[in-house]
């Protein structure tokens, strides 16, 4: 096939690598990078006409399949377009936060949806007359970010990449504090009153091998999940029934400690275990501490843990394996996509 991966998020190595796994398949790959940043549909005609050029230049008949992953820069007029040449998909990354501003009004529109969520999430869109979807969290490759566990060589105990900033993050803070050893987060932070910052990590997004210099210094990665109730009263994204939805089942961070052989855990619920068992999901920081100290006090137990995290990693959440899933939902969709909700929200580990 002749595949276009169509704008990205910031997180480059996303499309970087699913380049990389279809052209180790035998397809011919285009990547456009970056073409408009933004987070509601786009309507400012200079911003459309940036979008025709991009469609113009990089979609004709020779086209097998485009995947769009800033939808919000793709109108239904711009799809329609594309539509003429390929079959076009269309990747949720933010799923379901930007049902509000953006997914809602074009999803249809898509020959193939994929959500970045559990079966809560793929009942919601089910719920609300919408086309059926399947799970497809994030992932990346060795090459972005290669196995780089060794914690005799560690300079601090757990790790945490991301934001904690602003009333919706704030409780990530509290609760990592909680945990009883050396932890290091590196994201932005509104206070740090327990000394935990370690910095920003500039340009992590363009070179992702900044991001492995850090997490070769930790024995173990921490996931703290946004839960959507946190959106409660921000209008621009909170709709009717968010609350019940859960919480973003799989953060870009929790792949990177995957791709790296980080041991992690997580708060978290089953639905989260259940497709990545290897993690050490609790409901409570308390509950996260026996795994922790075994962790940090027994080499042998994390080097064991860090192989079974590789193992899942390359078979559930590598980029190959998302490529395969994809070259498979093009040949067969009535047998994928006529499962429940359930079943597609693990169909993906079947690759």
């Amino acid at each position: 096939m002749k595949i276009v991966l169509f704008d990205t998020i910031l997180e480059r190595h996303l499309c970087e690598s699913l380049q990389r796994a279809f052209t180790e398949l035998g397809h011919e790959v285009i990547y456009t990078d970056l073409i408009l940043h933004g987070h509601s549909m786009i309507s400012d005609p200079k911003h459309i006409e940036v979008m025709e050029a991009a469609v113009e230049k990089y979609i004709d008949n020779s086209v097998d399949l485009v995947i769009s992953f800033r939808p919000m820069n793709l109108n239904k007029a711009l799809l329609a377009k594309i539509k003429k040449h390929a079959a076009i998909a269309i990747w949720l990354s933010d799923d379901p936060v930007l049902y509000k501003t953006c997914y809602g009004e074009v999803v249809d529109e898509y020959d193939i949806i994929l959500h970045c969520g559990s079966e809560r999430v793929l009942s919601f869109y089910k719920d609300k007359g919408h086309k059926a979807g399947v799970n497809f969290p994030f992932w990346t490759d060795n090459i972005a970010l290669p196995n780089i566990y060794a914690p005799e060589f560690s300079t601090t105990d757990g790790i945490f990449l991301g934001n904690m900033h602003g009333a919706v993050r704030h409780k990530r803070y509290k609760e990592i504090a909680g945990l009883d050893c050396n932890v290091k987060i590196f994201g932005l932070l509104d206070s740090d009153f327990n000394g935990m910052h370690g910095g920003n990590i500039r340009d992590g997004y363009i070179n992702i091998h900044k991001i492995s210099e850090q997490l070769q210094l930790a024995k173990f990665g921490i996931s703290i999940p946004q839960y959507f109730e946190s959106y409660i009263g921000l209008d621009e994204y909170y709709f009717d029934g968010l609350e019940n939805l859960g919480y973003f089942q799989f953060p870009s961070r929790v792949i990177q400690y995957a791709a790296s052989g980080l041991p992690i855990v997580a708060l978290g619920e089953q639905d989260m275990k259940e497709v990545f068992p290897e993690i050490e999901v609790k409901k409570t920081i308390n509950e996260l501490r026996p795994y922790i100290q075994e962790i940090i006090n027994n080499y042998d137990f994390a080097l064991e843990q860090s192989r079974l995290i590789s193992n899942r990693f390359q078979k559930d959440y590598s980029a190959k394996s998302r490529a395969l899933f994809l070259v498979d939902i093009m040949k067969n969709p009535e047998k994928i996509l006529s499962g429940d909700s359930y079943a597609r929200s693990l169909s993906f580990t079947a690759y």
